[in-house]
């Protein structure tokens, strides 16, 4: 077993970095870009994969706020739940979130990918301008509050939604689109029962 933060190097000739006792830390792996892959194996603080460019970021335990803030590319994946703003302002890349997530989750994405395996709370996809957001759960108020741009896709119920929203069924290509996500994240979801919400000035396709 690595020490804490021991670099090794896979034979896919990335760096892999182990970190443990992580609760208190904040803006681990901020910045990082490609060909790096970082494991924590505890909870951590806040701003986890701030501004990721490209690494693989995997934490074992949950995270706290703002969890892949500004990610660009790569992916952010969290096994237990993550607090608020948790992929804020992304603009590419995947944040996978295996439990809950709190306010705020996605609000103002730019692009990318948001999957949450459970609930999330308020105010999720505010001011949402592209990308996608994938909830397996239930949310609670204003789910895509002022959202212009991108897709949300929830399996659950919803307190209240944002105005110039409609929801709809799920096409053939939104279905295989799902199901390849739920099989490469190992999430213990399926497709039934999934709506599609998106705002009205928006094409569906």
């Amino acid at each position: 077993m690595p020490r804490a933060s021991e670099p090794l190097t896979n034979n896919r000739g990335e760096d892999e970095i182990y970190v443990r006792n992580a609760s208190e830390l904040k803006s681990i792996a901020a910045g990082v870009r490609e060909n790096s892959r970082i494991v924590v194996r505890s909870d951590v603080g806040d701003l986890i994969g701030a501004l990721n460019d490209g690494a693989i970021i995997k934490v074992e335990g949950s995270a706290g706020k703002y969890a892949a803030d500004g990610m660009t590319s790569g992916e952010v994946i969290v096994n237990g739940d993550a607090d608020e703003g948790a992929g804020s302002a992304m603009c590419g890349g995947t944040l996978v979130i295996k439990g809950n997530a709190k306010n705020r989750l996605g609000q103002l994405l730019k692009g990318g990918t948001i999957v949450v395996g459970g609930n999330v709370a308020h105010h999720v996809a505010s001011f949402m301008i592209a990308g996608t957001i994938v909830i397996g759960g239930n949310a609670g108020r204003e789910l895509g509050g002022s959202m212009i741009g991108g897709a949300i896709y929830i399996k659950g119920s919803y307190d209240t939604m944002g105005k110039n929203l409609r929801q709809g069924e799920l096409t053939e290509e939104d279905t295989l689109f799902l199901k390849e996500l739920f099989s490469k994240y190992q999430l213990a979801l399926d497709t039934n029962a999934f709506k599609r919400i998106t705002p009205f000035s928006s094409t569906l396709v």
